[in-house]
């Protein structure tokens, strides 16, 4: 058997061949080693002492440096005598150009981060680049070499996480005196980031409304936000103007994690108020360390600003009466630029913020203005408050204002006027000026069925608070016979009303059958009509030809 021998390795004799010869009984023995069928070496002989048994003997040879070829195969020829040799199976590529592998080990350390190298081949040496202050953070493996002569090393280096965090580059270098050469690898903070942790979406905001409604000539605190799955390698800069800005009016703040994956960072800036209001444009941009695409977002004062509309939505008589909390909700619409501060009043004096919420600003595709909402959570009470709904925008230096009174005042009862209107194929039962809400509406023929083939409305609340209902009830044929009667049946609260529609009797009204009878007899007259005129036709050409062949017989 042929190897390599690892401890000759280590002294320094890297290329060392080792030879193992088992099973001798020969006491005439010669070992040789030869590269691809040529002796190499001289022979070897090998003195046993006369003794009878099986004997074993290993020998090492040093290749010869002219052989140090990756397309030499090596083998153990042993003579036995003059008369018979073996060989041993071959090895070969061992003289191989050096390989490298460089991989980022996770580090529970928040100081340091440590790297793995390691490097194959024939007589492979590790080195750390750049080697300034790199050799005494590193530490290098067990030397070891497998079956098929090739040796293997490691060594790992511990970074400062200063260094690792700022881009800096290491590269292992694994190297091989003996044959001349060496192989590289590189690593560093953007090698390993994936292109997807180096996107960030961009959103900026203006300066707050208290700041725009101020007269102070103040600072504008613009705010800029990133939004990315790992923000701690982005930073942010600020241009005015597209003019990049250096100022000390920048305020950084660090990555937020959140429990959806993802992380937000802000940086605000303080723009003078007089770039401000002369609408110059200010932009904020996100940039990984590692990328050269940067992503960026800008703002300026709103030229065309539009007012917004309010509207309070009061609760319904049916939410107040199944719930003691109910919900009136502030519509607000309309508005261009978004920034907007919206907020409750009870009796003059602001709630607090955990009485309402507020919804986000939004806007339809295509829409040049902006909507939202706030629903305020009102709990009944013996006192009737007034409730109102302010809104703050830049559009006005006065707030904007809706409100609602007595919404918790008792409701009074109305008992409702009813209506019976009748159409060509439905009848319309019409109940109005009612309060409160429920309500309740069914049909009946003839008093005692029950109708199904209705369909009534939701109860509608008009401006005076008091509210209307419709019920239709279809009229199929059969229900246009005469003496049927229609009953529309109102209910609300202790107030009943029948309203009655009936058929006529009798068909002295009815006058469809005279119509018949008198289509019938137009009929007949335009049949014996048709029937003379065709006679007389006939009769005028039988007069015609019988005079043609009278005057014709004449002549002759």
């Amino acid at each position: 058997m042929i190897s390599r021998s690892l401890p000759d390795l280590l002294k320094g004799n890297s290329a060392v061949l080792k030879c193992e010869i088992t099973q001798l009984s020969s006491h005439d023995l010669s070992i040789t080693i030869q590269a691809n069928g040529v002796d190499i070496s001289d022979n070897q002989y090998v003195d046993f002492h006369k003794a009878s048994g099986i004997h074993s003997v290993t020998k090492h040879f040093n290749v010869p440096e002219k052989y140090w070829k990756k397309d030499q195969s090596f083998t153990c020829k042993v003579n036995q005598g003059f008369s018979s040799s073996s060989s041993s199976q071959s090895i070969g590529n061992i003289f191989v150009d050096p390989s490298v592998e460089l991989l980022l080990i996770p580090s529970q350390d928040s100081d340091s981060q440590t790297l793995s190298c390691s490097g194959s081949g024939f007589d492979p040496q590790i080195k750390w680049l750049p080697e300034l202050q790199i050799s005494s953070s590193s530490t290098k493996g067990a030397i070891t070499m497998s079956a098929d002569g090739r040796v293997a090393v490691t060594s790992q280096l511990q970074v400062p996480r200063s260094d690792w965090q700022s881009g800096n580059v290491f590269t292992c270098q694994v190297s091989d005196k003996s044959l001349n050469t060496a192989v590289n690898k590189s690593i560093s903070v953007c090698s390993v980031t994936p292109a997807s942790s180096q996107i960030a979406e961009v959103y900026v905001h203006g300066p707050p409304l208290q700041q725009l409604r101020s007269k102070e000539k103040a600072l504008m605190n613009i705010t800029c936000l990133l939004v990315g799955h790992n923000l701690k390698d982005f930073s942010i800069s600020w241009k005015v103007d597209n003019s990049k800005y250096f100022g000390h009016n920048v305020y950084p703040q660090q990555p937020k994690s959140h429990s959806n994956g993802t992380e937000t960072m802000q940086s605000f800036f303080g723009v003078s108020a007089e770039d401000w209001h002369a609408y110059k444009q200010v932009s904020c941009e996100g940039k990984h360390q590692c990328s050269n695409k940067g992503y960026e977002a800008h703002i300026s004062k709103s030229r065309d600003l539009l007012p917004p509309t309010v509207k309070i939505i009061q609760p319904t008589a049916s939410e107040m009466s199944v719930s003691d909390i109910f919900t009136a909700v502030c519509q607000v619409s309309g508005f261009s630029p978004s920034n907007i501060l919206v907020y409750w009043e009870e009796n003059g004096k602001k709630l607090p913020s955990s009485r309402y919420v507020n919804g986000p600003v939004w806007k339809y595709p295509r829409s040049s203005s902006f909507s939202m909402s706030s629903k305020l959570n009102v709990s009944k009470s013996l006192d009737t408050p007034v409730y109102s709904c302010v809104v703050i925008h830049e559009s006005s230096e006065t707030p904007f204002r809706s409100t609602m009174k007595d919404v918790l005042a008792p409701v009074a009862l109305s008992e409702p006027s009813v209506l019976l209107l009748q159409s060509s194929n439905e009848l319309v039962c019409l109940a109005f000026d009612f309060t409160p809400e429920a309500i309740n509406i069914t049909w009946f023929r003839d008093g005692t069925s029950e109708l199904q083939d209705y369909n009534t409305s939701e109860p509608q609340r008009g401006a005076d608070g008091r509210f209307s209902i419709r019920s239709h009830l279809r009229l199929s044929l059969i229900d246009f016979f005469p003496g049927v009667v229609f009953t529309c049946k109102v209910t609300h609260a202790s107030f009943t009303k029948l309203l009655n529609l009936s058929r006529p009797d009798t068909l002295e009204q009815c006058d469809f059958l005279d119509h018949i009878a008198h289509a019938e007899v137009s009929q007949d007259i335009g049949v014996e009509t048709v029937h003379m005129a065709f006679t007389f036709l006939i009769l005028f050409l039988i007069s015609v030809v019988y005079g043609v062949f009278a005057t014709m017989f004449k002549t002759k």
